[in-house]
């Protein structure tokens, strides 16, 4: 795996042509993992391209009523999460199983003529807001997240939550702390794209944090959510 440094390099120097990948119920949070199933041929097409370059795709969500526009450019939210395919495996029919790693928000600017079957966008970054009065209380809020993340840990009935644990232990960065958290836990796409456009690192550590909360009450309760 690249270093990060290099993935947000390569992410940020592809926003002005990105390719974008919609879809109805998928959301990629920066920090997280997602797994795709790769079977339309204009997206083994993405997928072939971007492999082929700098593995860069953008998963934008689809808005509601996107059924009857699909095979068209039906409207996607305007903030989506961009990041760098790390795994790929072609079956011999050309479809693709791929993970995609998060690594940016980014904000679509305007569609961009293709000659290509998939759409491209131009995008800006998106960064965090860190309010200079909100500092202390924000070391706060990530201590409390990760008291969390140990919690959970020691409440799930094998190490599955204990390389999670260690990782937000790790993290220093607060907006990527909850990212890390948010991407793991928050399951329910809607939330998940809430959860994506906040920039405001004080309230998506909030929003990560409840649904770490959450999770670890269904746990001990007896039954994990989802």
């Amino acid at each position: 795996m690249a270093p990060e440094v290099d993935a947000v390099r390569t992410v940020l120097d592809a926003l002005e042509r990105v390719r974008i990948f919609p879809l109805p119920s998928s959301v990629l949070i920066p920090g997280g993992h997602l797994p795709l199933h790769v079977f339309e041929p204009r997206y083994r097409k993405l997928v072939a391209d971007a492999l082929a370059g700098d593995q860069v795709i953008g998963i934008a969500l689809l808005e509601p009523g996107w059924e009857s526009e699909y095979e068209k450019s039906p409207p996607v939210r305007p903030i989506m999460g961009v990041g760098i395919i790390r795994a790929a495996d072609r079956m011999v029919d050309g479809r693709f199983n791929i993970v995609v790693e998060g690594v940016v928000r980014a904000r679509i600017l305007e569609e961009l003529p293709a000659e290509t079957p998939y759409r491209l966008v131009r995008a800006e970054h998106v960064p965090d807001r860190i309010p200079p009065e909100k500092e202390a209380e924000i070391q706060s809020q990530a201590q409390l997240l990760r008291r969390l993340a140990v919690d959970l840990a020691a409440a799930l009935p094998d190490a599955s939550g204990r390389a999670f644990a260690q990782a937000c232990i790790r993290e220093k960065n607060p907006g990527r702390l909850a990212d890390l958290a948010g991407a793991a836990v928050l399951i329910d796409a809607r939330e998940r794209q809430e959860f994506l456009e906040e920039t405001d690192v004080s309230r998506r550590l909030r929003m990560a944090s409840d649904a770490l909360a959450q999770t670890l009450l269904h746990v001990v309760g007896g039954g994990i959510p989802g």
